[in-house]
């Protein structure tokens, strides 16, 4: 009987030997010592008697006996021969009272090298045991800059907490991400149900992941438990039933798959109010989509009309889609609606009310619109946020960069001195861009002038964000007074008078009747179904689109005025670049995009300041519980790199 199975596995191990031959990769186990020829190991670390996971398990210390096993740990020696013999007899024991013994290894970056036990690691394999227990010591190399160091070194933060190694990820910030959806705290160590609880779920999420042939994607199966986590509970997660499981996981697979594509976010600059010409589309075949002859459209806000110019202004919006599409649309809205507590509930009695389209106005909403989309794919679901890739959850936001770069350059002709203010809500995605627009608009008019940059998310008696410590700073980009103290809207151009008066010189508009109207102008007339739905679809309009517009005051000079609306136009027209080719930061490290110009994209993710820029980008933990929220969301992911030692940037 262990003969036979010795002949099995040396079937198995032949076959992955002429596979590696033909992929032109080496045929045998790596040898963990040829890896360390060039690698500076800083530290050792025994582990003690650790469970490793059977994938995991990918070579040998030495290259003593490396040719007897192909890469999977097969055997590749005859079966006459002593090898065979001695792995045979292993494998009786194994049937009969199972291999006690544990093997010894070395880890290395998360993976294990066994030293001595390699007949036991191939025998227990040929069984697909899910992990083998061993005596291991962690070799701990220098950090550097690469990806792989910075994950590993993240994973080794998260083994302190948790003593979980079953689960791998290939993008950095993912282990950080884990603790937050298993509802630990940073820093919170994990107990023994824990550990029990994840390794069930783990695999039964990797045996469904497989079965739907997530083998063949480039991810980790760690890769994608954090998306399916995303979207359902991890207490119900921990719950489902593996049938369960798998039918949750086909219904986000495209989140899934969305991983895997360079470009997996697809930024819309302008509406397309019909279907693109030139080539069959799928919206003009009636048969196969027909256009809705009525809409049933809600909006969920996070604050009310009353409370809130936020607010006031997608109603406002909304009163608006009422009246281009009179006999069209029929229009509900949900004010204080809590993201946290309500927000998903609410949602879900809006999809079984036969709601058509669901706009959510607050980015705090974004999670729990992602819950329920999923549960309901024929339901059009939209955030108002920037930058996240889910396809199941579009997004529209405005340009805010070229209305501060227009205020950059009235604050550099109005000020009085070289100094100007910039007041910056949160840390997320596209406010970094809004901030070097401003400094690209002042250096415009003023070469040598320079942005003291405040954010309204760090309050601090000794700063405040009227600037009226700093008797050189009159004109500033403000957060909205009309609004909340801890909602942290931006505003617009300020200039604080002698007397402490903050008088508004110029002030963005952002117009969310475009975007409604647009978009349900999309859907009616069939354009909405042209998207790639394999990809995160984020509305992101400006000027050009009307959705992007600055008010100024009375009584400002002829001469400025007549020189932004040039400016304007220049936008509006696509002929001027707001971003030089050549742009220095704050370390003097220069930043120059791919090609001639910035892409969308690289706008978008942004994550520096303009060397003129006097301030810095907070850290992740000098930041409230809700604005957290906020930077789990669409944050910066410098920002939350804060916790491998970097210091906290100061407070300006």
């Amino acid at each position: 009987m262990s003969l036979e199975e010795y002949k099995l596995a040396l079937k198995a191990g032949q076959k992955d030997y002429r596979a590696h031959v033909a992929r032109g990769q080496s045929p045998y186990l790596p040898v963990l010592d040829d890896i360390l020829v060039n690698v500076k190991i800083v530290a050792t670390e025994p582990l003690g008697l650790v469970n490793m996971p059977s994938e995991s398990i990918v070579g040998t210390k030495t290259s003593g006996r490396h040719t007897a096993f192909a890469p999977n740990f097969m055997p590749l020696l005859d079966v006459d021969t002593e090898f065979a013999s001695k792995w045979s007899v292993l494998c009786e024991a194994h049937l009969e009272e199972g291999i006690r013994n544990p093997v010894t290894a070395y880890e290395f970056l998360n993976q294990f090298y066994i030293e001595e036990g390699n007949k036991r690691v191939s025998v227990l394999k040929h069984f697909d045991a899910a992990s083998i227990p061993g005596t291991v010591t962690r070799l701990i190399p220098a950090r550097n800059n690469s990806l792989e160091s910075r994950i590993y070194y993240e994973f080794m933060d998260f083994y302190k907490l948790s003593k979980v190694n079953i689960v791998q990820f290939s993008r950095p910030g993912s282990y950080a991400k884990l603790q937050k959806l298993v509802c630990k705290a940073s820093g919170e160590e994990w107990t023994d149900e824990d550990r029990k609880n994840f390794n069930a779920l783990h695999t039964k999420f990797r045996q469904q992941f497989r079965a739907l042939g997530g083998a063949r994607l480039p991810l980790t199966v760690g890769d994608a438990l954090l998306v399916y986590l995303s979207v359902y509970r991890y207490s119900d997660a921990c719950d489902s039933t593996p049938a369960q499981i798998k039918e949750n996981l086909a219904r986000i697979w495209d989140e899934i798959t969305v991983l895997t594509k360079d470009q997996a976010v697809e930024v819309v600059l302008e509406p397309a109010s019909e279907p693109a010409e030139g080539r069959l589309s799928l919206s003009k075949l009636n048969i196969f989509i027909p256009r809705p002859s009525e809409l049933h459209v809600t909006f969920l806000h996070e604050a009310n009309e009353t409370n809130s110019a936020w607010v006031r202004a997608h109603e406002k919006g909304r009163s608006a889609l009422a009246n281009t599409f009179t006999d069209r649309v029929i229009l509900s809205s949900h004010e204080n609606v809590d993201p946290h507590v309500d927000a998903e509930q609410i949602l879900e009695e809006v999809a079984h009310n036969g709601a058509d389209v669901v706009f959510t106005t607050s980015v705090r909403m974004h999670t729990a619109c992602l819950k329920v989309a999923a549960q309901h794919p024929k339901i059009k679901f939209l955030n108002c946020s920037l930058n996240t890739p889910h396809p199941l959850v579009r997004t529209y936001y405005p340009r805010t960069y070229e209305a501060t770069y227009i205020l950059g350059m009235l604050a550099g002709i109005l000020s009085p001195t070289n100094t100007v203010g910039y007041v910056a809500n949160n840390p997320i995605y596209g406010i970094p861009a809004a901030i070097n627009a401003y400094a690209q608009g002042l250096r415009s008019v003023r070469p040598e002038g320079r942005v003291l940059l405040r954010w309204a998310c760090l309050p601090d008696p000794a700063h405040p964000l009227d600037f009226s410590d700093r008797e050189d700073v009159t004109l500033f980009y403000a957060r909205d007074s009309r609004e909340a103290p801890d909602t942290h809207r931006d505003y617009g151009l300020c200039q604080r008078l002698p007397d402490g008066v903050l008088r508004p010189v110029g002030l963005p508009q952002w117009r969310w009747d475009v975007f409604y109207i647009e978009i349900i102008r999309s859907i009616l007339n069939g354009s909405w179904d042209e998207a790639d739905t394999s990809k995160a679809i984020n509305y992101w309009w400006g000027m050009k689109s009307g959705a992007v517009g600055i008010q100024y005051s009375d009584g400002l000079p002829g001469g400025p005025l007549q020189l932004l609306g040039l400016m304007e136009t220049q936008l509006h027209s696509g002929l001027l670049t707001i971003f030089p080719s050549k742009v220095y930061a704050q370390d003097h490290r220069m930043h120059s995009p791919q090609k001639i110009v910035y892409t969308p994209k690289e706008l978008m993710l942004m994550d520096w300041l303009d060397a003129c820029v006097e301030g810095a980008l907070p850290s992740y933990d000098q930041l409230d519980v809700k604005t957290r929220t906020l930077a789990d969301i669409c944050g910066l992911d410098v920002i939350k790199e804060d916790a491998d030692g970097t210091a906290a940037p100061s407070k300006i």
